[in-house]
């Protein structure tokens, strides 16, 4: 279970592929304002991405390890 913090301006999010075919979600930046979240399946990456896409998050977001959202 990990708690990501996503900043007020953190812009649009994408799926990638990162490091050993894995997946992230990821904002595109690099720095200070970089959010990654790595995730198990891209089923789970769609739906962490959409969500805060939508800005249904309250500033953090949870991933479980079982693949789901809290």
């Amino acid at each position: 279970m990990a708690i990501y913090t996503i900043h007020q301006n953190s812009g649009k999010f994408i799926v990638v592929v990162a490091r050993g075919g894995h997946y992230a979600v990821w904002n595109r930046k690099q720095g200070r304002g970089e959010v990654t979240i790595p995730v198990r399946t891209k089923a789970q990456a769609d739906l962490v991405c959409d969500k805060l896409n939508r800005r249904e998050h309250t500033g953090t977001i949870e991933v479980l390890g079982d693949g789901t959202v809290a």
